[in-house]
């Protein structure tokens, strides 16, 4: 046996090595040869004695960290491995770690990120948001009535749908807030806070009753208006941090937010401003109209950032090179950022836009909650495949970050980052047989060396 997977498959009939189950004491491929007792752990973490079992690595790295001691330099009289080994692990696994995200991924990602920032109560109290769907269902149950009704014509009406379903959004917050939580940011609701803001809505599902779209449209813009205004931030942590920027608020020129659900509901204008826009909201919207609505510029600039942000520690490898290769990677991290940001609110544009018609249909045949939550998954779906493909572009456009290319020269030059890339190489899917080879002869030629 002379590959590294054969190795693996020794180990494995030995100890019984694997991933969940097996003796993890004993050094072998699946715990990257852990120490636990050496002397040599804390500088060298990659495989050395453990419980008196020796690795492959462990002579070569005890010979290493006896010349640092003595002042030699780990890399002046130590061997390092055959050239032609070292660039062909290195070419393997910088292809692998240049793998594109999938799909599948990004959409997922893009999920967890758009439900932490845009809608953190659905996964700071799931059980409520779960909870609440009953009472929330019930109260608009009309929109699955066999005979026709004002609110299934609102809702099966592509220009009116996106105010029933952000009425039925409003009111599903109220519901999951009438269970027991923790209260950091907004206490439970009173009994008597509860009762009038679900009267408020309950009363307004009756007043459509008979009346025109455009009333009707009205009458459940003016309820949710006033639910959305109600939602104060009142618990012992959020009332805290929104009267602090409240006094920088009010010294700037701007008004203080309402803290208590009585106070809220008495700010005529503010309802009435948030009423008229709900108004003038158009589920059946043009595709400018939904790029224009500014949510997905505003995530796609939180992308940009997040991309700069993972940059950086290319930039400082680019730059410890020299300034001419630090700039190049700047304008590589910057070029991915504003890709990940113009895909993102193109993508999430197009979700928007072809959302109305598909939720009115699910909500009729499922639920009106169902349609909801599709309504906003096909904003952040679109949004991630535009993220993705952007991304690909980007990549094809600029190539490898050079800062990648210089971190990896260095590993290759000491015996240090060589064996680091033996360890970062292993845990790479589907290694050709050669690429196993090599990675032997250079773990095998240190072993020997040593």
């Amino acid at each position: 046996m002379t590959s590294v997977q054969a190795l693996s498959n020794m180990e494995y009939r030995l100890y019984g090595n694997t991933p969940c189950f097996g003796n993890s004491a004993v050094p072998s491929m699946m715990n990257g040869y852990c120490a636990q007792i050496s002397p040599y752990t804390s500088a060298y973490p990659y495989g050395m004695y453990n419980n008196g079992y020796p690795s492959i690595y462990d002579s070569y790295l005890q010979n290493a960290y006896q010349q640092g001691n003595q002042g030699q330099g780990r890399t002046q009289n130590t061997p390092t491995a055959n050239q032609s080994d070292v660039d062909k692990v290195a070419n393997f696994y910088n292809e692998k770690s240049q793998d594109s995200q999938s799909l599948l991924g990004a959409v997922a990602g893009g999920a967890v990120f758009v439900g932490a920032t845009s809608n953190p109560r659905l996964i700071a109290h799931p059980i409520n948001s779960i909870m609440s769907l009953k009472n929330t269902g019930a109260m608009f149950a009309d929109i699955k009535s066999s005979s026709e009704t004002a609110l299934k014509a609102l809702w099966n009406n592509p220009e009116t749908n996106e105010v029933v379903r952000k009425a039925y959004s409003a009111m599903h917050k109220v519901e999951s807030r009438n269970f027991w939580k923790i209260g950091a940011f907004r206490k439970r609701w009173s009994t008597d806070d509860y009762n009038n803001l679900k009267g408020i809505m309950d009363q307004a599902l009756r007043d459509i009753k008979g009346k025109s779209p455009e009333k009707a449209k009205e009458i459940l813009s003016e309820a949710t208006a006033k639910l959305e205004q109600a939602y104060v931030n009142d618990g012992w942590l959020g009332g805290r941090v929104g009267n602090l920027i409240d006094k920088i608020r009010v010294h700037f020129g701007g008004k203080a937010k309402s803290r208590t659900v009585t106070d809220a509901l008495g700010n005529k204008e503010a309802i009435k401003t948030a009423a008229e826009q709900l108004v003038k909201t158009n589920g059946e919207i043009g595709y400018i109209d939904a790029l224009k609505r500014g949510g997905g510029i505003k995530n796609g600039l939180f992308f940009m950032g997040i991309e700069v942000l993972m940059g950086l520690g290319n930039i400082k490898e680019a730059f410890s090179k020299d300034n001419s290769t630090g700039m190049k990677q700047i304008g590589q991290t910057l070029v991915k950022g504003a890709g990940s940001a113009a895909g993102w609110a193109l993508g999430e544009a197009a979700g928007v836009w072809a959302s109305a018609k598909i939720c009115a249909a699910i909500g009729t045949a499922v639920a009106p909650g169902v349609g909801t939550v599709v309504g906003g998954l096909l904003g952040v779906i679109g949004g991630s495949i535009g993220c993705w493909l952007t991304g690909k572009l980007t990549h094809a456009l600029v190539g490898q970050d050079v800062g990648e290319k210089v971190k990896l020269e260095k590993m290759k030059q000491t015996p240090e980052g060589q064996v680091q890339l033996l360890q970062l190489t292993m845990q790479q899917k589907n290694i050709p047989a050669d690429v196993q080879q090599s990675m032997q002869n250079i773990a095998m030629q240190y072993s020997a060396a040593a």
